[in-house]
């Protein structure tokens, strides 16, 4: 039991010393991806901010283009227009838009078409109608397409196209006239399914109050972040402008929830100013098992395996110390209260024994019953047949006793082939003759021992504590004296019989 104690400890330190381990690693590499983490934001908020800050610059030089020239030479703004194209791939198409009352929409519409070469006419989008012709005869004012680039991404579809009508547009038509700056419109959906914005800026001319033009840029958001696309399970990325629809959502699969569970999820907000306006980019990453260096997690379990193993050889060892050194005790403390030869309790240990056994008996007011036993004949056994068999006649009275006796009396060897034997609690004097008829009779069953034929048997003498006395001494001397009368007369029956 000791041992199997000693097994679940270990067993118990083992597991506490990897789960120990096993936390140190989730943190180690919880701290490792919060570094990568951060580094991975740093990058997308700089990407993401000089590619804002490009589409600024880009739409600033387009509109300061219309103040000064207009769309009067389309060549040279379809020439700006591409080269930017070119140089950047987000880039989808360029527009102008321009001011134009009602009353000169007719004349508009006859400029517009000569140029382009195919009939344009001024539409506007109303809900449940779709693209309808503006009333020419009201007193509001259009800002129809003038210019797209490139027109074969159905750009000439626009022309014409009146964009204060379009509620996204509109929206980004307020915000950069209140501010003069370039304003961002909802996302929107384009016409080969991808998705985008429009950035729209005013274009004044020196000393105009009214603004006459709008430049519109319209930028494809997923061509943004061409190498920082997040790929790993538990990502989340998106930047939100005007409203709460998401301008980017490059979120990737989610992490199972067990899993989110147990590991935190780490999240990022930063701001990225855009004209007037600032669009937030937030992102965040689900940490997971994916996380753990698995080489760490293997090298920590082999290195509790192999504390465990050198534990389990340790105690071991040490347990095996004990053990020996507890048999080596047992042993002398065997060799010095038992005989050897036949495994009873010696004269010392038998006086110890007895002498508390009458102590608690007098308390009690028990009685205790000596009796003595001396082998008759030994002497003729041990000098004619030798001391091999002696020690054999000894042994086997030995084991006869035992046998005989309960296992709370106790029967020693005194020397030679003298036995005692301590009957602790008899109910009386004839309890313990009854034990001596016993041995007497299992001794006499002993005919032959190593095939030499012999007759076993002993002489007996009894005292009774407290009638034959109250000490040791008394006792021993009462039961030997009894022991020897009792050898004498068989003696004299003997010769008697001989006769």
């Amino acid at each position: 039991r000791r041992l199997f104690g000693i097994y679940i400890l270990l067993g118990v330190f083992c597991v506490l010393l990897f789960v120990a381990s096993f936390s140190f690693i989730i943190w180690l590499n919880v701290q490792s991806a919060k570094e990568d983490f951060n580094h991975y934001s740093n990058q997308v908020h700089q990407s993401l901010s000089q590619s804002f800050i490009v589409n600024e610059t880009i739409l600033d030089g387009f509109a300061a283009y219309l103040a000064g020239v207009g769309v009067s030479d389309p060549k040279r703004a379809r020439f700006y227009a591409r080269s930017m194209m070119d140089r950047y791939n987000h880039l989808y198409m360029f527009q102008a838009a321009q001011r134009v009352s009602a009353s000169e929409v007719p004349e508009f519409e006859r400029l517009l078409s000569d140029k382009v070469g195919e009939t344009v006419r001024v539409r506007r989008f109303e809900y449940g109608k779709g693209m309808v012709r503006v009333d020419t005869k009201s007193n509001e004012h259009y800002y129809p397409v003038v210019f797209v680039e490139p027109v074969f991404n159905n750009g000439a579809k626009t022309l014409g196209l009146d964009i204060s009508s379009i509620q996204f547009t509109h929206e980004a038509m307020d915000v950069a006239l209140s501010s003069g700056l370039a304003a961002l419109s909802r996302p929107i959906v384009l016409f080969d399914g991808g998705e985008a914005f429009v950035m729209v800026k005013p274009s004044f001319k020196p000393g105009q109050k009214r603004v006459d033009q709008y430049a519109l840029l319209v930028v494809k958001t997923a061509a943004l972040l061409p190498s920082l696309r997040p790929t790993e399970k538990g990502y989340g990325l998106s930047l939100v402008g005007m409203g709460t629809e998401a301008l980017l959502d490059l979120s990737t699969e989610k992490v199972p929830s067990w899993q989110s569970q147990l590991f935190p999820l780490i999240t990022l907000e930063k701001n990225i100013s855009v004209g007037a306006q600032f669009i937030k980019l937030r992102l965040q990453r689900q940490l997971s098992f994916a996380q753990l260096d698995l080489t760490l997690v293997l090298v920590s379990l082999l290195i509790v395996i192999a504390i465990g193993v050198l534990l389990h050889l340790y105690m071991r060892m040490h347990l095996e110390a004990e053990l020996l050194k507890v048999k080596a005790n047992r042993r002398l403390y065997h060799q010095a209260n038992y005989d050897l030869l036949t495994g009873l309790a010696n004269r010392h240990h038998f006086e110890s024994q007895l002498k508390h056994i009458l102590a608690s008996a007098l308390r009690r007011k028990e009685k205790v019953g000596l009796l003595y036993i001396d082998l008759n004949d030994f002497k003729y056994i041990n000098d004619t047949f030798g001391h091999q068999l002696g020690d054999k006649v000894l042994a086997v009275t030995g084991a006869i006793i035992q046998g005989v006796v309960r296992l709370n009396d106790i029967p020693a060897r005194f020397g030679g082939d003298e036995f005692v034997v301590c009957l602790e609690d008899i109910g009386s004097v004839h309890d313990a003759r009854h034990v001596i008829e016993r041995l007497k009779e299992a001794m006499a069953e002993v005919k032959e021992l190593d095939g030499v034929a012999l007759s076993l048997s002993a002489s007996i003498g009894l005292s009774i504590f407290p009638e034959d006395g109250e000490d040791l001494d008394f006792l021993l001397k009462s039961a030997d004296e009894k022991m020897y009368a009792e050898k004498k007369q068989d003696k004299i029956k003997s010769i008697k019989g001989n006769h």
